[in-house]
């Protein structure tokens, strides 16, 4: 009878954990909604330049951080989450979730944040995230080319990797790479409504139907 008595008066906690885990769960799909949408905001943004908009047009991927060095999508201190997105054959994947910790384009002193885009130029860069599950650094230690737009073709288009930033008091040249990237698995299971591995996102294998996602890929399109 006691023990009876302890579950039934246990109960209204029960139901209020389950009812706090669904709220995080709407939370957590609707950020990664927002994130989505967001990027789609910065590609129309970049397009409005018309060299950038022939850059994104010959880009085979791009790894998109709208919100980079703010309080609330910050990872670690600094950095902040993203999404990937490869071409295959001209059609774009669904977007992988990533989380970045930082590196040598972190904010200088008094730095308000603002949006990164890089664009994967070749197939090396694509397959940073495509062949890899774990932490790892988009530098020259990998084997990769960065430089950092500068609104002319002849001094942007020879990187694997080109950095576009709108942010305010960001470090730049030709020493700029971003670390501890990891795939953020929790974000990706929230906005696909199952554990999926970014790999397979990236692949094609792995796709969702919903409006941000058509929004993002209409961006992308320039024809």
């Amino acid at each position: 009878m006691h023990t009876r008595a302890t579950l039934l008066a246990s109960l209204p906690l029960l139901l209020a954990g389950v009812a706090l885990s669904s709220s995080a769960v709407a939370r957590d799909s609707h950020s990664a909604q927002d994130r989505v949408a967001d990027s789609a905001s910065i590609v129309n943004q970049m397009k409005q330049d018309p060299t950038l908009a022939h850059m994104l047009e010959q880009a085979r991927g791009i790894f998109i951080i709208p919100h980079y060095g703010k309080a609330g999508f910050i990872v670690g201190g600094q950095g902040g989450g993203g999404v990937v997105m490869v071409k295959h054959d001209g059609r774009w994947s669904d977007p992988a979730f990533y989380n970045i910790g930082g590196g040598s384009i972190g904010l200088q002193a008094g730095g308000s944040g603002g949006s990164i885009a890089m664009l994967l130029m070749t197939p090396k860069a694509v397959h940073q995230f495509e062949d890899r599950s774990g932490k790892w650094s988009l530098n020259a230690n990998a084997g990769l080319n960065l430089v950092t737009y500068n609104g002319r073709a002849n001094a942007s288009t020879a990187g694997d990797v080109v950095i576009w930033a709108n942010t305010r008091g960001l470090y730049g040249g030709l020493t700029a790479g971003v670390t501890d990237i990891t795939p953020d698995r929790h974000m990706d299971r929230e906005y696909y409504h199952r554990q999926v591995d970014s790999r397979d996102i990236l692949s094609g294998n792995v796709t969702v139907h919903n409006q941000a996602v058509a929004d993002l890929r209409d961006s992308l399109k320039f024809r």
